[in-house]
């Protein structure tokens, strides 16, 4: 029976005490007495598995008959098995092994040939109600079979030599964050009309978020993007009220988390103790379904892609102690990557991980790391190499927790929708053609995240990563010294109230531009949220006066550019169209609005061209943290040493304190040889206080505050601290 769509006219509807005690970064959490990590999120628990035993080195076998094999001779210590195989054979052969996508391709992900033909109809027709996604989430019994499925299968396999389950790979409710206004079949529109039937008082209140004159839920479909588009598109200002494109997204975002969390929790009771999740996780965007907070919450396993800060905000976001992988792959002959040592930079990569904390890595796969007459490649050669030279360092790092720094950096996914808006307002109809691989490089959301991300590195710190949802609960039980919202476009009122009581209570508040001139629902305010906290006394929203697109700064001027022109403020630096760096006191507290784009930090720190702008503003934003007393837990000095030192304080699963020092420059590759040219540089750190120093490779400082010892520009130096 087909089903009938009401076509509508849309219009435009009418517009805490800190504690002195705060729990730091746990070296300084030690030097301190204090041996408590840090407060866990409240919307998370404490992962229910056991810490990983050694770092994992899993190869990926194209071959699943001889790939095992050539994984065993090669030195990996597991491999994947698909749905249906055999695991005797890997366990006869000494291999552990994750299970890998128990119910197979076709639901949590799509094939290719699958999904292009949605695709292909929709730019024919733009006929959003032909947007039925292959395999429909909302299907009556279809996720409940799936999920038993899963379990059956993991219960079939068994748990022994199990790493993890994988339940998916590269999962999304489009494909690879493809934007799509999938699915609006019936059943989803069943759903979507139950959803807003839970969320609005009546239809009225329903037709004032949307713009619609419906008579009732019953004939309520969702606004298309492209009718947003046109409505919201294309005028003067900044879009006024993009409320049903989000509407939409929350309603599929829950969707894709419900599934997937349904399967897991199935899986997770089936092999109890087995880390269960997904990999190739995608960085959140506004489709697919990634909003971490929703999805990833109760996973005990993730292997996030290194794009756009995403492992760092996994990190965060994930229960304590879920295991946490990365991918490697041979880099490609035409990249910069490729151009440099590939032993050299293998190292760096598998320093990186353990530097992090990673339970191993994932080897893509056994046909680079062996040639077709079997014999090691230059990338399998390298890869064995340092897991020889390290393998003991990297053993001990594994699950390794990470102790952050005081200092908060708001995850707002409302933002993340609004900056994908403004960055593809160019596109037009070609916005769903606007991939992963695209938006990688073109997102202001991704670009701000790992800009701010790198920036705090840089200086010392390892962030932690907060939602905005959860911020007023996290402030009432929690105090950070600093709070950081990066391109924060959206915040609701109750968060943005919950940071004017944490500012006037003794907190810092930090931001770079465009703070909550959005809601949480993504409709424009008439001024900011937090404006008079920053004192900020006029701002612009035209288009042309956003001066960050697409995560770039398209400002002209020399020296630290403005983000926003024409916004004044009471304590600033004066500029010729716009002040900078708002400077506020307010009760015992501090607020900062740099009017800077940071955004585009990530690119300028290790551009030689963009170092003064780089080096300006970090000044800036040192300046802050020292008054919001806080301070990096070592300084490493050396001559010709770069300021992209990271420096990371880890507790090890055996109760040990280490310190990981390393160049964060794997970006910029030829930088990191550039570097190198001489070979390992003569460092000094300086710790706060003297302490008992050994390096995990054997070398005993004695009792100092001084350390003398060598970088290796692709490795890094681990210092294990005791009192």
């Amino acid at each position: 029976m087909p089903r009938l769509r009401v076509n509508v006219r849309l219009s435009r509807p009418n517009s805490l005490s800190l504690r002195a005690d705060l729990v730091v970064g746990l070296l300084l959490a030690m030097l301190c007495g204090i041996t408590a990590l840090p407060a866990q999120s409240s919307s998370t628990q404490k992962a229910k598995v056991a810490a990983p035993q050694r770092f994992e080195r899993i190869l990926w076998c194209a071959d699943g008959k001889a790939g095992p094999e050539l994984a065993r001779k090669s030195g990996y210590t597991a491999v994947q098995l698909g749905r249906g195989g055999d695991a005797t054979p890997l366990r006869s052969l000494g291999l552990r092994f994750y299970l890998d996508q128990p119910i197979g391709k076709g639901l949590l992900e799509l094939r290719d040939k699958e999904w292009q033909p949605v695709v292909q109809l929709f730019e024919r027709t733009r006929d959003a109600s032909q947007l039925v996604r292959p395999t429909c989430f909302a299907e009556p019994d279809r996720i409940d079979k799936a999920a038993a499925a899963a379990a059956r299968e993991a219960r079939r396999v068994g748990p022994e030599g199990m790493l993890f389950v994988a339940l998916a790979d590269e999962a999304s409710s489009t494909r690879h964050n493809a934007p799509l206004d999938s699915c609006q079949c019936a059943h989803c529109l069943r759903d979507f009309r139950s959803y807003v039937r839970k969320r609005f008082s009546d239809v009225d209140a329903l037709n004032t978020v949307l713009g619609t004159h419906y008579l009732n839920f019953e004939v309520a479909v969702p606004v298309s993007t492209d009718q947003l588009r046109s409505r919201e598109l294309g005028d003067r200002l900044l879009p006024a009220d993009m409320r049903p494109f989000s509407l939409w997204l929350d309603f599929v975002d829950d969707q894709f988390a419900n599934a997937v969390g349904t399967i897991c929790e199935r899986v997770q009771a089936a092999v109890p103790g087995v880390p269960v999740g997904l990999t190739g996780l995608a960085v959140p965007g506004p489709f697919g379904g990634h909003d971490y907070a929703r999805l990833i919450t109760s996973h005990t396993i993730a292997e996030p892609y290194d794009i756009g800060g995403s492992i760092e905000l996994a990190r965060s976001l994930l229960p304590r102690g879920a295991h946490r992988y990365a991918t490697l792959i041979p880099p490609g002959k035409d990249t910069d990557a490729g151009k440099i040592n590939i032993g050299q930079y293998v190292r760096a990569r598998l320093m990186a991980m353990a530097s992090q904390g990673m339970a191993g890595v994932v080897v893509w796969n056994d046909r680079t790391i062996a040639g077709d007459d079997g014999k090691e490649t230059r990338f399998g050669t390298a890869v064995r190499a340092a897991c020889e030279e390290h393998g003991a360092e990297f053993d001990a790092l594994a699950g390794a927790q990470i102790a952050p720094s005081p200092v908060w950096v708001v995850e707002s996914h409302a933002s993340v929708r609004a900056w994908w808006m403004i960055d593809s307002a160019k596109d037009g109809m070609t916005w769903v053609r606007r991939l992963a691989s695209y938006e990688a490089t073109h997102s202001t959301s991704q670009a701000a995240r790992l800009s701010w991300i790198r920036l705090l590195q840089d200086l010392g710190h390892q962030p932690q990563f907060v939602t905005a949802k959860s911020l007023p609960e996290r402030l009432l039980n929690e105090s950070p010294r600093c709070v950081v919202l990066p391109a924060t476009l959206a915040l609701s009122d109750r968060a943005a109230t919950a940071l004017n009581v944490y500012v006037r209570n003794g907190g810092s508040l930090l931001a770079d531009h465009s703070t909550a001139i959005y809601d949480e629902r993504l409709q424009r305010r008439e001024r900011g949220a937090l404006d008079s906290l920053f004192g900020i006394e006029q701002r612009s929203f035209a288009w042309d006066d956003l001066l960050v697109r697409e995560g770039f700064s398209t400002a002209r001027d020399p020296g630290l550019p403005v983000a926003e022109r024409l916004l004044r403020g009471e304590t600033s630096r004066q500029e010729a169209d716009s002040d900078t760096f708002l400077e506020r006191s307010v009760g015992s507290g501090y607020a900062y609005y740099l009017n800077s784009p940071v955004v585009a930090y990530n690119e300028w720190r290790l551009d030689q061209g963009q170092f003064d702008r780089a080096r300006e503003l970090r000044r800036r934003v040192r300046a802050a943290l020292r008054r919001a007393r806080v301070r990096p837990s070592c300084e490493v000095t050396g001559k010709g040493l770069p300021t992209c030192i990271e420096r990371v304080s880890l507790k090890l699963r055996d109760g040990r304190n280490v310190l990981a020092i390393r160049l964060n420059a794997l970006a910029r590759p030829l930088l990191m040889r550039q570097i190198n040219k001489n070979g390992a540089i003569p460092i000094e750190i300086t710790l706060p206080r003297q302490l008992k120093v050994r390096e995990l490779n054997g070398k005993d400082h004695g009792k100092t505050a001084l350390v003398k010892t060598m970088l290796d520009p692709f490795g890094a130096v681990f210092l294990e601290v005791a009192r």
